[in-house]
């Protein structure tokens, strides 16, 4: 594949161009180890959510769909383990929390 092509399909994706997928998956780097998670129609609505729990805008909003979707939480309170892609299921309201997360 060449370059230019590469990028062609990096921009197709970016632009969700077949809207394949409405509700992404977007990380917040809150501090050099800890990343905050979202589910959002865009990063803009990560974003503003961020900045209204946590009280700062940020400019670097990771689309983390494709490397953290299938990625296992565990919540100690139901000891139950979840993915995000379970989470999404059975969220209906966005954008929505998901976690912080130390990686």
């Amino acid at each position: 594949m060449t370059v230019e092509e590469q990028e062609k399909i990096s921009r197709m994706k970016a632009a969700d161009v077949l809207a394949l997928r409405k509700i992404k998956l977007y990380a917040i780097k809150r501090s050099s180890t800890t990343y905050v998670f979202y589910f959002a129609i865009n990063p803009w609505n990560a974003r503003k959510l961020h900045h209204e729990i946590y009280g700062r805008w940020e400019n670097h909003i990771i689309d983390a769909y494709n490397q953290m979707i299938d990625k296992g939480l565990y919540f100690p309170d139901t000891k139950e383990t979840k993915t995000f892609r379970e989470l999404l299921k059975e969220t209906v309201e966005f954008p929505r929390w998901i976690c912080e997360m130390d990686m």
